[in-house]
């Protein structure tokens, strides 16, 4: 009897371990099972506080005077911003996303001024090199290269090619390309200088028809929609120039290109990334099909590289 009950007893007491042993587990499984959910919620809620939290942009101000030349950057008649150069920098920027853009509209020396002060951050104004410019100012990858004509009144047959500047008339603005171009050529002449005459309004186009001026030197896709909207189809023609005699004419280059304050490095890699990609797809040609029609001149990567090499190798000679 004794020894039947302590068997009872201990098989009594090994089924109360038995179950315990199974609670304890199940609760265990259960405290894991909690834990893991808390952490998954938790890390699904720290994930959607990190989503929900804006990455910051930076503020990009683009800078152009908005008075052309068309058909690069010019203010339309609705007040708009447009033109070749500026929908190039929009497809730039909608490529880089850490940006946000706006534009501004100021007069064409205070471009510079502005990106000097912090203001602006990119300057655009169908602007070509120049080595005094470059010493100041980062420039982008070129976005545009095209070929220049002289514009004469009809029947001038003194100027047929850029080496006949010498002696003639011409009108420049204050601080443009053409400006640093001429002082330059006439620093080369003195002896047969060109002569100049500073405007701040330009009407140049007209006062070679009407005989105050002898020429224009510009890029071709300018001279020519500025001669149709003032109807002077008549009274002006357009010697053209090689893109190769321009460039030894200038001692420079015809790529037209953006500007950025000279410590902005990470913006003008940037922009050139972008302007490098949008060659490489083919959308630039697009671009210049739409502005400047079938026969505009090709844009590729071999001459940004030029352009580049040369703006180095300038640079560095000025130095």
């Amino acid at each position: 009897m004794k020894k039947q009950f302590k068997k009872k007893v201990a098989a009594v007491l090994a089924l109360g371990a038995l179950t315990a042993s199974l609670f304890t587990g199940c609760g265990k499984k259960e405290e894991k099972k909690d834990a893991t959910q808390a952490s998954t919620t938790q890390a699904e809620s720290s994930a959607e506080e990190t989503e929900a939290v804006p990455v910051e942009k930076r503020k990009i101000v683009i800078a152009t005077s908005g008075t052309g030349p068309e058909p690069f950057c010019y203010t339309d008649e609705n007040g708009e911003l447009t033109g070749y150069d500026i929908e190039v920098i929009k497809l730039v920027f909608e490529g880089l996303p850490q940006y946000d853009v706006e534009f501004a509209t100021c007069e064409f020396q205070s471009i510079f001024t502005g990106i000097d002060t912090g203001i602006y951050q990119v300057g655009l104004n169908h602007l070509g090199y120049n080595t005094e410019r470059g010493q100041k100012y980062l420039y982008t990858d070129t976005y545009d290269v095209g070929s220049h004509s002289i514009a004469v009144r009809k029947g001038y047959d003194e100027i047929k090619s850029v080496n006949d500047f010498g002696g003639h008339k011409t009108e420049v603005t204050a601080a443009s390309a053409n400006e640093s171009l001429f002082l330059a050529y006439n620093d080369e002449h003195p002896d047969n200088p060109i002569d100049l005459t500073y405007i701040e309004v330009d009407n140049l186009l007209i006062d070679i028809a009407n005989g105050a001026a002898d020429f224009e030197y510009f890029t071709t896709a300018t001279l020519e929609t500025q001669i149709a909207e003032k109807g002077l189809e008549d009274q002006i023609d357009l010697i053209p120039v090689p893109i190769e005699e321009s460039e030894e004419f200038t001692k420079s280059l015809k790529g037209i290109f953006y500007v950025v304050a000279k410590d902005d490095t990470q913006l003008a890699d940037d922009i050139n990334a972008r302007i490098e990609e949008l060659i490489a797809d083919g959308s630039i040609a697009e671009l210049r099909t739409k502005w400047f029609g079938d026969s505009a001149d090709e844009l590729t990567l071999e001459y940004v590289d030029r352009c580049k090499k040369f703006i180095e190798e300038d640079q560095a000679a000025a130095k």
